[in-house]
């Protein structure tokens, strides 16, 4: 048994004794050391990767985060406009109706009988047809926006484009075409068309001048081109917002988006 046990420690003391009489050269142990190195800088490039790829993960959830914000703030402004529109449409209404419980009475309840007076009745009468067909012309123009709203609020926007120009065609001078004009040209927008976008709020701006809309029709343009990556032409219609209605809402919006702009590096 004991010879069993000398075999090993005769190969152990051989291996020590035949390392020591051939000991490494240098350039064995520089390259020792070198392999222990780059696993070294494997270790830490691994650990630093897995770390940037936990970092990117945060960002992106974040990022996600953010776009959703602002859909929620986009549609919040969006059910902002339309709630005005529509209470002022209901305001026309009531405006509406109260002018017509103030027509004319009818010419039989004129005061006398003489031929100046059927005169008078005759043309009173005729006031008051037109008053009548005026006032149902204005009802048709105002159930037709409110149509056309609908479907733009239902979030159906090539029908509402559809709507809108319908509506523009049938009522050219409506006191609500500039509104029409505006949510077509909002339409395109929200559909990514750019371009017909800029197009339809440069109507806005030059048919309607006097219209509360053109604000937004000027913020509206530099948004488009914004989003086109036509920087010189998105600054300079935002610019233009804000020097041309600096006290509204579209100008603080306008001066938010060149502050983003300069971060981004864009100006």
């Amino acid at each position: 048994m004991s010879g069993y046990f000398l075999l090993p420690a005769f190969l152990v003391l051989f291996s020590v004794s035949s390392m020591a009489a051939n000991p490494p050269s240098i350039d064995q142990r520089l390259q020792r050391l070198e392999r222990l190195l780059d696993n070294q800088n494997l270790i830490e490039m691994f650990t630093t990767i897995q770390a940037l790829k936990s970092e990117v993960s945060t960002l992106r959830g974040e990022i996600d985060l953010l776009n959703h914000e602002i859909d929620r703030l986009k549609k919040q402004q969006k059910d902002i406009y339309l709630d005005l529109d529509q209470r002022i449409l209901q305001v026309g209404q009531n405006v509406s109706n109260l002018r017509s419980s103030t027509i004319a009475p009818a010419p039989g309840m004129l005061p006398g009988g003489d031929i100046g007076a059927d005169a008078e009745s005759e043309a009173t009468s005729d006031e008051a047809t037109t008053s009548v067909e005026d006032e149902q012309n204005v009802f048709s123009e105002q159930k037709d926006y409110e149509a056309a709203l609908g479907v733009l609020k239902s979030g159906q926007y090539e029908d509402a484009i559809q709507s809108f120009q319908i509506f523009l065609i049938s009522h050219p001078e409506s006191v609500y075409a500039a509104n029409a004009q505006y949510w077509m040209a909002e339409a395109f927008y929200v559909l990514k068309e750019y371009k017909s976008a800029i197009t339809h709020f440069q109507k806005v701006i030059s048919a309607y001048p006097d219209s509360r809309k053109v604000p937004d029709a000027h913020l509206k343009i530099g948004f488009s081109f914004y989003e086109l990556k036509e920087w010189s032409s998105a600054v300079k219609a935002l610019e233009q917002v804000i020097s041309g209605f600096s006290t509204s809402t579209a100008a603080r919006l306008a001066e938010r988006r060149l502050e983003k702009m300069k971060l981004e590096g864009h100006i």
